[in-house]
C-alpha cells in the first residue's frame, strides 16, 4: 500500500541538560519510508505507531533532548539505490572489496583473520562465546578459536536465506535484481544520501560486510533488523543516520516465524515492538553514539547479547524493566553537552560552547559507535571554530592541528587551517 500523505510527528520532552529558563530549537529528524513492493508492506498508521512507541521506549531509557521527526512519505526502495548507489566511488570500491558475493557458496575470511579478531576484541571473548552451545564455548579459548564456529554458522544461515522461497515461489532474493538486498550497498546508499536522517523499509536484507561479523547478526539469520550509518551530508547529528527493517515482522515466511507461532505473539502489539526493541535502538546508535553491547544490566536498550536475539523475547523484557541503564548513562550525558554546545554555538556564546565541547571530548567513553578518533577530531574542529570566533587564532590552529592528527580524513579542519594560514 503506498504513502502519499506527508505528516509531520512531533514530540518534546526536557532534557536534563538545559537549565529551564533555556530555550532549546527541536532537532528535526526527516523520515521516509522506503518500499520493497515485492513483499509485505505497513500502512502510514502503522508507522505513526511505530514512531510513537520509539519516542517512549527511548524516553524511558534515557531522557531525550527535543526532537522533530518529520515524515516525508513513501518511494520505492529501488529508486534510492538508483538514485544513491555510485558503484564507482571509491568509498564504495573500498567497501565492496569486504563485500559477501551472493550465491557464491563459501566465505572467505582467511586473508581478513587479523582484522576480523581486531573488530572482535570490542567484546569480551567471554560475551561472545555465550552465543555458542556448552560444548563449542570448551573449544574457544581465543579469538581466532572463536572464527571457525562463528563463519560455519555464518556461512549456513546465508546459505538458507539465498534458497528461501515466498508464496509465489519466487526466491526472496532475486538472482538477478537484489542491490536492495546487501548490507553493504546499504552503507553506501546512506553515506552517500542528502535527504534522510532515518530510513524505513520492508525488504530483506543479508548482513554481507563478512569482515565485522556482529555476531547477533550473522548468528540468527544473517540479515539486518536495524542499523546505524555514515551520512555526511546529514547534519542533524553530525553525519549519522539510521536504518529500521521491518521485514521480519511483516513476513509470513515460516523460516522467520517459527518462534513467534510457538509463543503465539499477538499481531497487536507488532508496530509496538517495532518501535521499541528495533527503532528506539538504532536511534541510540545515531544520537547517543552507544555501541552494540553484550554485558550491560537486563533491561538495556542497547544489549544485543545471546538473550536478546529473539525479538520478542528481547522486547518482553524491555517491557519488564522501564528504566534506565547505568552503562549507558555516561555515553547521554556527554552528548547532551555536545547539543549544548552547538546550541550555544548558534546563539554566538562561543566561549561557553568550546567549554561544552570540551566537557563533551572529557566524558565521551572511547568504545562509541563509530570512530572514536573521528569524532574526537570533530569536536576539535568544532572548538577551533569558537576560538576563531574569539579572535583566539593561535589556539584554533592548535585544535586544528589536533583534529587533523586524529583524522587525517578532516577535509573541513583541513580546509580551515589551510585559509587561516593564508
Amino acid at each position: 500500500m503506498k504513502i502519499f500523505s506527508i505528516l509531520a510527528l512531533s514530540l518534546c520532552f526536557f532534557s536534563p541538560c538545559y537549565s529551564a529558563d533555556e530555550t532549546v530549537d527541536p532537532i528535526s529528524i526527516n523520515m521516509v519510508y522506503m518500499a520493497d513492493y515485492n513483499l509485505p508492506s505497513i500502512t502510514a498508521q502503522g508507522i505513526k505507531e511505530i514512531v510513537r512507541s520509539a519516542q517512549d521506549e527511548f524516553n524511558r531509557k534515557f531522557g531525550t533532548n527535543d526532537f522533530k521527526f518529520i515524515f516525508l512519505g513513501e518511494k520505492p526502495v529501488n529508486f534510492f539505490f538508483k538514485n544513491n548507489l555510485k558503484t564507482r566511488d571509491p568509498y564504495y570500491q573500498e567497501l565492496s572489496r569486504k563485500k559477501l558475493k551472493f550465491f557464491s557458496k563459501k566465505i572467505d575470511y582467511q586473508p581478513y583473520q587479523e582484522e576480523v579478531v581486531r573488530f572482535l576484541k570490542q567484546w569480551k571473548l567471554w560475551d561472545l562465546k555465550n552465543f555458542f552451545p556448552k560444548e563449542t564455548q570448551d573449544k574457544i579459548n581465543t579469538y581466532e578459536d572463536l572464527l571457525p564456529f562463528l563463519y560455519e554458522e555464518y556461512a549456513a544461515k546465508v546459505r538458507i536465506l539465498e534458497n528461501l522461497k515466498q508464496k509465489n515461489r519466487k526466491f526472496l532474493i532475486d538472482r538477478r535484481f537484489n542491490l536492495q538486498n546487501s548490507y553493504v550497498n546499504w552503507k553506501a546508499a546512506m553515506y552517500f544520501q542528502k535527504d534522510y536522517d532515518i530510513v524505513i523499509c520492508n525488504t530483506i536484507i543479508m548482513y554481507d560486510d563478512f569482515t565485522q561479523p556482529y555476531p547477533h547478526a550473522v548468528l540468527r539469520y544473517a540479515k539486518v533488523g536495524g542499523s546505524s550509518f555514515l551520512s555526511p551530508h546529514r547534519p542533524a547529528f553530525d553525519g549519522t543516520s539510521a536504518m529500521i527493517n521491518l521485514f521480519e515482522m511483516l513476513t509470513d515466511i515460516p523460516y522467520f516465524k517459527v518462534n513467534y507461532n510457538k509463543k503465539k505473539m499477538p499481531k497487536n502489539i507488532w508496530n509496538d515492538l517495532l518501535g521499541r526493541y528495533i527503532m528506539a535502538h538504532e536511534m541510540g546508535h545515531m544520537i547517543y553514539l552507544i555501541p552494540d553491547v553484550y554485558n550491560h544490566p537486563e533491561g538495556c536498550l542497547m544489549d544485543s547479547s545471546v538473550q536478546n536475539l529473539d525479538y520478542y523475547d528481547g522486547y518482553q523484557i524491555l517491557i519488564k524493566y522501564p528504566v534506565k541503564c547505568p552503562k549507558c548513562e555516561p555515553y547521554v550525558q556527554a552528548r547532551l553537552h555536545h547539543f549544548k554546545a552547538d546550541q550555544l554555538f548558534k546563539k554566538n556564546d562561543f566561549e561557553n560552547a568550546c567549554y561544552e565541547y570540551k566537557l563533551t571530548k572529557k566524558m565521551t567513553p572511547e568504545d562509541i559507535d563509530g570512530s572514536y578518533a573521528s569524532y574526537m577530531s570533530l569536536l576539535n574542529f568544532k572548538m577551533a571554530k569558537c576560538q576563531i570566533k574569539l579572535k583566539n587564532n593561535e589556539l584554533a590552529e592548535s585544535y586544528l592541528t589536533e583534529a587533523i592528527k586524529l583524522d587525517p580524513e578532516n577535509k573541513e579542519a583541513k580546509a580551515l587551517l589551510n585559509s587561516m594560514k593564508k
